[in-house]
């Protein structure tokens, strides 16, 4: 046999694989020996601490739980009356004239969610309004309306939403 036992052999024996050859070896050699026990107790520090942090855990874990559920019931608490302060606080909706909602331009594929969109006022041929899905009654189809035109990052139009004027109706 060799002098010393190999890696792998110590790594068997570590793993509770005894051969009887190694025990006979580690009987008779002090630098195995030492290996072994050095081994053995880093294994021992080892259960050691996982059992001492397991047992730590489980007795703080029910004092924790108590307190996150207090702490959840005051949170719910808070929530609740914020909700009922701003609804009490919240001030009728005017009664003037309502902004209408954007319309999306067909065939268009939608912005993505990361997507950087803006705003921007424009006047639009009444001729390409259909295009865009709005249909309105205006005695003069050759004019043209402002609207509110809601662009992607790259300049194409995704949506329109006419600005309400005097001089036609939708």
């Amino acid at each position: 046999m060799n002098p010393h036992l190999s890696e792998g052999q110590i790594a068997d024996w570590a793993a509770g694989e005894r051969d009887p050859e190694i025990d006979q070896h580690v009987r008779g050699c002090a630098v195995c020996a030492a290996e072994l026990e050095q081994i053995g107790q880093a294994f021992s520090l080892f259960r050691e601490s996982g059992k001492r942090w397991s047992e730590h855990w489980y007795a703080v874990a029910p004092v924790r739980g108590a307190q996150a559920g207090s702490k959840l019931a005051l949170a719910g608490a808070v929530a609740a009356l914020v909700v009922a302060a701003v609804l009490l606080s919240r001030a009728p909706a005017p009664s003037g004239p309502q902004e209408e909602p954007f319309v999306a331009i067909p065939y268009v594929v939608p912005p993505a969610p990361y997507e950087r969109t803006a705003v921007v006022r424009m006047v639009i041929p009444v001729a390409a309004l259909p295009s865009a899905g709005i249909t309105i009654q205006m005695a003069d189809v050759s004019g043209t309306v402002p609207a509110d035109v809601l662009v992607g990052q790259d300049g194409r139009a995704l949506a329109i939403r006419l600005v309400r004027d005097s001089n036609f109706n939708f």
